[in-house]
Order: structure tokens, then C-alpha cells, then sequence
């Protein structure tokens, strides 16, 4: 037979089964983020197994407007928590920052890191300086 049947040319490109480390498959990625875009989508495949609804995404900052609980969350995303600060964003209008990385030791609103899954709480009173920053004495 002269005709042989292929596989439709956008097999390669579709989604793919991959799992976890526990098996249920819920939160597989199959990539690690590079840049902002990338955490947007990694935030949107997992926020509702966070516990967040989101209600509305867009351009202009913050990123999103979350629904936690009966709670109304202002969120921005970002690559890496130092990125907030270079885009000089301000804090007092956002509620949370869903970053991949947490690279600053204190931030003044509380961080979602994806990487890890964990929420970085700010302290009480006002951060710690470091050792090497006061100097001798």
C-alpha cells in the first residue's frame, strides 16, 4: 500500500502525562520558569490546589486579584522577590507577591515562593541587620 499512516503533526506538541513525586500528577511541570510569564502560569495551574480563586488577570499592576476564603488579596508575580524591588512597585498596594525564587532575607508583605510551596511571613518590628553590615564595634 503506497499510503502509510503518520502520526498528525502536532503530536510532539501535545500535552504530555507526567507526575509527581507522590504520584497524583495534580501540579507536574514540565518546565522551570525563566521569567515573570512563566510564574504566571505556574501560579494559575496551582492556585486552586493553594487554596486561592483567581478573579481577575491582568496587565497593570498587581497581577492578580485573588479570592481567598471571603478574603480579597492583591498579588503581584514575579521571577525572583529582588525583581519587586528593581520594578520599584509599591508595597502598600499589594497584599502578597508570588515569586518562584526568594532571594531578599525580609520582605515587608508576605511571599509566596512556588518553588517550594511556602509562604515567607514578615517578622514582627523592624528586620534584622546583619552581622557584616554593622561593622566592628
Amino acid at each position: 500500500m503506497p499510503y502509510e499512516k503518520k502520526r498528525a503533526y502536532w503530536f510532539r506538541y501535545s500535552k504530555k502525562k507526567t507526575s509527581t513525586e507522590n504520584g497524583d500528577g495534580a501540579s507536574a511541570i514540565a518546565f522551570i520558569p525563566k521569567n515573570e510569564l512563566n510564574v504566571r502560569e505556574i501560579f494559575a495551574a496551582r492556585a486552586a490546589r493553594l487554596g486561592y480563586r483567581i478573579l481577575e488577570s491582568r496587565i497593570p499592576f498587581p497581577d492578580y486579584i485573588l479570592g481567598y476564603g471571603s478574603q480579597r488579596i492583591l498579588a503581584e508575580a514575579e521571577f525572583k522577590t529582588s525583581d519587586f524591588l528593581r520594578h520599584k512597585h509599591d508595597l502598600t498596594r499589594c497584599d502578597l507577591i508570588v515569586v518562584w525564587t526568594h532571594d531578599l532575607p525580609y520582605m515587608p508583605v508576605p511571599v509566596l515562593e512556588l518553588e517550594s510551596e511556602e509562604i515567607h511571613r514578615p517578622r514582627r518590628g523592624r528586620p534584622r541587620r546583619q552581622a557584616a553590615a554593622l561593622g566592628p564595634g
